[in-house]
Protein backbone atom coordinates (compact mmCIF):
# COMPACT_ATOMS: atom_id res chain seq x y z
CA UNK A 1 0.00 0.00 0.00
CA UNK A 2 1.50 3.36 -0.72
CA UNK A 3 1.53 6.08 1.29
CA UNK A 4 0.07 9.49 -0.44
CA UNK A 5 1.98 12.77 1.40
CA UNK A 6 -0.67 15.82 0.69
CA UNK A 7 1.37 19.28 0.76
CA UNK A 8 -0.97 21.48 3.33
CA UNK A 9 0.12 24.69 0.87
CA UNK A 10 -0.99 22.78 -2.08
CA UNK A 11 -4.37 20.76 -0.71
CA UNK A 12 -6.20 23.20 1.43
CA UNK A 13 -6.01 26.50 -0.65
CA UNK A 14 -7.91 24.31 -3.65
CA UNK A 15 -10.29 22.86 -0.93
CA UNK A 16 -11.18 26.20 0.52
CA UNK A 17 -11.63 27.80 -2.73
CA UNK A 18 -14.18 24.99 -4.24
CA UNK A 19 -16.01 25.07 -0.43
CA UNK A 20 -16.20 28.82 -0.59
CA UNK A 21 -17.33 28.65 -4.96
CA UNK A 22 -20.22 25.90 -3.06
CA UNK A 23 -19.34 22.91 -2.94
CA UNK A 24 -19.33 20.43 -0.56
CA UNK A 25 -15.79 19.23 1.48
CA UNK A 26 -16.40 15.54 0.09
CA UNK A 27 -16.56 17.11 -3.27
CA UNK A 28 -13.80 19.61 -2.82
CA UNK A 29 -11.37 16.70 -1.53
CA UNK A 30 -12.19 14.99 -4.97
CA UNK A 31 -10.72 17.43 -6.96
CA UNK A 32 -7.42 16.86 -5.62
CA UNK A 33 -5.92 14.25 -7.19
CA UNK A 34 -5.02 11.73 -5.84
CA UNK A 35 -8.19 12.82 -3.24
CA UNK A 36 -7.69 13.08 0.23
CA UNK A 37 -9.69 11.07 2.18
CA UNK A 38 -12.74 13.02 3.99
CA UNK A 39 -10.99 11.50 7.47
CA UNK A 40 -7.60 13.04 6.71
CA UNK A 41 -9.24 16.49 6.16
CA UNK A 42 -11.48 16.46 8.94
CA UNK A 43 -8.17 15.42 11.03
CA UNK A 44 -6.45 18.29 9.59
CA UNK A 45 -9.12 20.60 10.55
CA UNK A 46 -9.46 19.13 13.88
CA UNK A 47 -5.37 20.16 14.66
CA UNK A 48 -5.23 23.24 13.18
CA UNK A 49 -6.95 26.31 14.40
CA UNK A 50 -6.02 28.32 11.35
CA UNK A 51 -7.34 25.94 9.44
CA UNK A 52 -10.31 25.58 11.03
CA UNK A 53 -10.78 29.19 11.08
CA UNK A 54 -10.22 29.84 7.15
CA UNK A 55 -12.39 26.36 7.29
CA UNK A 56 -15.44 27.81 8.88
CA UNK A 57 -15.40 31.09 6.76
CA UNK A 58 -15.06 29.14 3.63
CA UNK A 59 -18.79 27.57 5.17
CA UNK A 60 -20.12 31.01 5.74
CA UNK A 61 -18.80 31.97 1.92
CA UNK A 62 -20.58 29.05 0.59
CA UNK A 63 -23.94 29.89 2.29
CA UNK A 64 -23.97 33.16 0.69
CA UNK A 65 -22.93 31.23 -2.52
CA UNK A 66 -26.19 29.47 -2.15
CA UNK A 67 -28.26 31.96 -1.54
CA UNK A 68 -26.92 33.63 -4.57
CA UNK A 69 -27.73 30.58 -6.65
CA UNK A 70 -31.67 31.16 -5.41
CA UNK A 71 -32.08 34.45 -7.34
CA UNK A 72 -30.06 32.60 -9.97
CA UNK A 73 -32.35 29.61 -9.79
CA UNK A 74 -35.52 32.06 -9.35
CA UNK A 75 -34.99 33.55 -12.72
CA UNK A 76 -34.21 30.30 -15.31
CA UNK A 77 -36.76 30.50 -17.37
CA UNK A 78 -38.69 27.11 -18.23
CA UNK A 79 -36.87 25.15 -21.41
CA UNK A 80 -38.75 25.38 -24.86
CA UNK A 81 -40.75 22.46 -25.93
CA UNK A 82 -41.54 20.77 -22.40
CA UNK A 83 -45.21 18.91 -22.55
CA UNK A 84 -46.86 19.03 -19.52
CA UNK A 85 -45.34 16.18 -17.43
CA UNK A 86 -41.99 17.49 -18.30
CA UNK A 87 -43.26 20.90 -16.71
CA UNK A 88 -44.24 19.90 -13.96
CA UNK A 89 -41.04 17.53 -13.68
CA UNK A 90 -38.73 20.79 -14.37
CA UNK A 91 -40.94 22.62 -11.87
CA UNK A 92 -40.32 19.86 -9.03
CA UNK A 93 -36.90 19.92 -9.79
CA UNK A 94 -36.46 23.49 -9.56
CA UNK A 95 -38.54 23.18 -6.40
CA UNK A 96 -36.19 20.98 -5.07
CA UNK A 97 -32.88 22.55 -5.90
CA UNK A 98 -34.02 26.02 -4.34
CA UNK A 99 -35.32 24.51 -1.08
CA UNK A 100 -31.77 22.35 -0.37
CA UNK A 101 -29.98 25.80 -1.06
CA UNK A 102 -32.91 27.27 1.56
CA UNK A 103 -31.69 25.05 3.80
CA UNK A 104 -28.24 24.67 3.56
CA UNK A 105 -27.99 28.39 3.74
CA UNK A 106 -30.01 28.67 6.59
CA UNK A 107 -27.83 26.12 8.53
CA UNK A 108 -24.41 27.54 7.36
CA UNK A 109 -25.65 30.95 8.18
CA UNK A 110 -28.50 30.97 10.23
CA UNK A 111 -28.44 34.26 11.42
CA UNK A 112 -28.31 35.90 8.26
CA UNK A 113 -30.53 33.24 6.47
CA UNK A 114 -32.57 31.24 8.74
CA UNK A 115 -35.86 31.72 9.19
CA UNK A 116 -35.90 32.32 12.79
CA UNK A 117 -36.55 35.58 14.14
CA UNK A 118 -34.30 37.02 17.33
CA UNK A 119 -36.44 38.80 19.62
CA UNK A 120 -34.17 38.61 22.37
CA UNK A 121 -33.54 42.04 24.24
CA UNK A 122 -31.05 42.77 26.28
CA UNK A 123 -31.50 44.27 29.37
CA UNK A 124 -29.83 44.74 32.72
CA UNK A 125 -31.65 43.91 35.62
CA UNK A 126 -32.73 46.56 37.94
CA UNK A 127 -33.27 46.35 41.61
CA UNK A 128 -36.12 48.59 43.01
CA UNK A 129 -34.77 49.08 46.02
CA UNK A 130 -31.57 50.14 45.36
CA UNK A 131 -33.91 52.71 42.58
CA UNK A 132 -35.69 53.66 45.91
CA UNK A 133 -33.20 54.65 47.63
CA UNK A 134 -31.33 56.48 45.08
CA UNK A 135 -34.78 58.25 44.70
CA UNK A 136 -35.05 58.69 48.09
CA UNK A 137 -31.46 60.12 48.85
CA UNK A 138 -32.23 63.08 45.95
CA UNK A 139 -35.21 64.36 47.65
CA UNK A 140 -33.27 64.38 50.91
CA UNK A 141 -30.35 66.32 48.91
CA UNK A 142 -32.97 68.45 47.33
CA UNK A 143 -34.96 69.41 50.70
CA UNK A 144 -31.53 70.17 52.32
CA UNK A 145 -30.52 72.07 49.54
CA UNK A 146 -33.77 74.39 49.93
CA UNK A 147 -33.44 74.58 53.50
CA UNK A 148 -29.67 75.89 53.46
CA UNK A 149 -30.72 79.09 50.72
Amino acid sequence: MTVVKYEFDTVWPKVLEAIANGNSLTTALTRINPSPSYAWAKMQLRNNHELKVAYQQAVEDRADRLAEELIELADTPMPDGLDGPGRSAWVQQMRLRVDVRKWAASKLKPKLYGERLDLSVNHEPISINAALESAQRRVIDDRRTVEAQ
